[in-house]
């Protein structure tokens, strides 16, 4: 419990700051504040994701919001699009979907789903369960897997190479695709 005195005097906490922090989307931080005994006091974490686009769709045409917001993150585009092409299908009046229209759209999803946890498994988070916390920082990397472990690594990288390959077949590009439109999808897979 902080005491009486450092709570009303932050001035006499110790500020540590991780900046910038790795491994996030956007900007982020840790702040922490700390008294002569090392007892944390306060803990922030700090991640900016202001990215304005409300602002850039206002008065453009409803179909263009799809393909507009899915710039918003480069992990997770397929997500923004299919929100987006949701709130369409809703202000135009969509109620249904055609089965065929579902079910490419949910087979896109589980494109993205699958590319990004991959990404995250792999890439972000592998270097640290499979070097370790006290490896090296500049070998503990993706790098640094692929050095070590370099049939892990392979399987990272063909897993979300499958996970983008459904969204291309699915979208038309495995990144910022169009295949989601208001109302339905704008192609069909072939056999």
């Amino acid at each position: 419990m902080p005491s009486l005195e450092t709570a009303a005097s932050p001035e006499k906490l110790r500020r540590i700051a991780i900046d910038p922090l790795t491994r996030v989307e956007g900007h982020g931080k840790v702040t922490l504040l700390l008294d002569a005994e090392n007892k944390v006091h306060q803990v922030r974490l700090h991640i900016v994701e202001f990215r304005g686009f409300e602002a850039f769709i206002e008065g453009r045409p409803y179909w263009e919001v799809p393909v507009t917001v899915q710039r918003l993150c480069g992990i997770c585009p397929v997500s923004h699009h299919l929100a987006a092409v949701k709130a369409m299908d809703a202000i135009a009046g969509y109620r249904h979907l055609t089965p065929t229209a579902e079910k490419l759209r949910r087979l896109m999803h589980y494109g993205q789903i699958l590319q990004s946890h991959a990404v995250h498994f792999f890439h972000l988070a592998s270097p640290d369960l499979l070097l370790g916390f006290d490896s090296e920082p500049t070998r503990r990397n993706i790098v640094g897997v692929a050095a070590d472990f370099p049939d892990i690594a392979k399987q990272g990288v063909l897993l979300r190479k499958f996970g983008q390959e459904v969204i291309r077949h699915t979208a038309g590009k495995r990144i910022h695709g169009t295949g989601a439109i208001p109302g339905g999808v704008n192609k069909a897979l072939s056999a």
